[in-house]
């Protein structure tokens, strides 16, 4: 059958007969030469006794070629010596031969690359199979892939900004009146910590233009003098006696308005996020030493550039003074400042590239930890919009006013240490960067009980993200 291969038994075989064939047509054409040159020089021609037949396959490759020793060929004086002879003694016998050439002259052998095993297609039942499992699997894939996005369609929307019944009650009507500016909301962020009797620590209002890429962030103070009934006027108090409501109010009355949205959460989200991202570089701008038995508290940095992880973050973010033997001591302005550049540290780590392959480590801690009157997928919008804005879009402000204040205090008998709102220098600086309403916020939208008009903080500035 033609095309078909054969096998190396096969060719071995077939080789085997070719040279039978070429050595009887050999042997006929030296007998042929005999008979001529017996004609030619007068010389009776007798031919010779028939040898024994040796199968070719035992006798050595191309012995029979050593068969044209005996007779010579007068067109052999033109001819190249042949290159298969064993023997120079046999090659020497032979009248009027050239001699061998040196081995040196000749051109080197080439080089037999080696045989390699054909490579045999596989069976038309097994392409089949690999084309069907290949088939399910891009299947299966696209499958998955629709669903997902049929999820995130369904989970993850824009939250609605809540009316004006559920903003508390006193908003100014004129705002209401006036409208929203388009993709901008705004949050209030409570921190609390245990290790303070559960007060609110760390007080933050958001504004987050989503339209043009910005979040500003304030600060306030949590010795801050606020509207109260009871004798401790302090801002980080109101939490634990009226809850998130009665804090929601007294932020509007210092802020004209009412953040949509409320975040609270304890310290502990802080560790578990530092270490989600892995770690936060940060440099301690002095040396950190205060030990806390009661609280089983022990803070010691050295000045310097360092890697934080969550446990040590949590203890830089509560630190205030050092212990009595020592001078340094920063209070809550102070606190407030090292908690700005250790967020925008952490923050800008949080917007690189890295941290989107732990976003699903990072939204499962936030779900976990956080308090908040936003569903689920309403804080996936926001955190997938947060991932993709420029780092320097993330700016941080103080609240302006006079650090220095202070009260008498009936119950203690001393002077207890506020900070008395600088209410004009608030007011320019909310509506310069905080204000969700299509018009200014006035006066008469704030409630201050005791405005001043120092401001030895540092108000209306901020430090974009590095």
């Amino acid at each position: 059958m033609k095309g078909r291969r054969l096998s190396e038994e096969e060719r071995r075989q077939r080789e085997k007969e070719e040279l039978s064939r070429q050595r009887i047509q050999d042997q006929a054409y030296r007998e042929a030469q005999r008979a001529v040159h017996a004609r030619i020089y007068g010389e009776q021609y007798t031919p010779e006794p028939e040898e024994e037949w040796t199968p070719v396959w035992e006798e050595p490759r191309n012995r029979h070629q050593e068969a044209y020793h005996d007779w010579e060929d007068p067109r052999d004086r033109y001819r190249e010596p042949p290159r298969n002879y064993r023997r120079q003694e046999e090659y020497d016998t032979i009248p009027n031969r050239p001699p061998i050439r040196e081995r040196d002259d000749r051109p080197p052998p080439r080089e037999k690359k080696p045989k390699t095993a054909h490579r045999q297609p596989p069976p038309r039942k097994q392409q089949k199979t690999r084309r069907k499992i290949l088939l399910i699997v891009l299947v299966a894939i696209a499958a998955l892939m629709l669903l997902g996005l049929a999820l995130h369609g369904i989970l993850v929307r824009r939250p609605e900004l809540p009316g004006a019944e559920s903003q508390g009650e006193g908003v100014h009507p004129a705002l209401l009146e006036a409208g929203r500016r388009e993709d901008v909301y705004t949050f209030l962020l409570v921190g609390r910590d245990d290790g303070g009797g559960g007060n609110t620590d760390t007080i933050m209002v958001g504004c987050y233009d989503v339209k043009n890429g910005t979040l500003d962030v304030m600060s306030i103070y949590r010795d801050t003098l606020v509207d109260v009934p009871w004798e401790i006027k302090k801002v980080n108090s109101v939490y634990n006696r009226e809850g998130m409501e009665g804090l929601q109010e007294q932020v509007k009355n210092l802020i004209g308005y009412a953040p949509d949205y409320y975040f609270l959460m304890e310290m502990d989200i802080v560790a578990q996020l530092v270490d989600a991202i892995g770690g936060v570089d940060y440099e301690v701008p002095f040396g950190m030493h205060y030990d806390d038995p009661t609280q089983d508290l022990h803070i010691h940095f050295d000045p310097g550039m360092q890697h934080f992880n969550g446990e040590d973050a949590v203890k830089l973010l509560r630190w205030r003074k050092n212990n009595s033997g020592e001078n340094r001591s920063v209070g809550d302005v102070g606190r407030v400042e090292i908690q700005h550049s250790f967020l925008k540290a952490m923050m800008g780590q949080a917007l690189s590239i890295s941290t989107l392959t732990n976003i699903a480590d990072i939204a499962h801690i936030v779900d976990k930890n956080l308090t908040s009157n936003l569903s689920y997928g309403e804080m996936m919008w926001f955190g997938e919009r947060f991932l993709l804005m420029d780092k320097e879009g993330l700016r941080f402000h103080t609240m302006p006013g006079d650090a220095t204040g202070s009260l008498w205090s009936p119950t203690y008998q001393n002077y207890q240490s506020y900070v008395f709102v600088n209410d004009g220098a608030l007011l320019e600086l909310v509506n310069a960067y905080m204000n969700p309403y299509t018009t200014e916020i006035t006066a008469d939208m704030q409630h201050v009980i005791h405005g001043t008009t120092v401001d030895n903080l540092s108000g209306g500035e901020y430090v974009p993200v590095e």
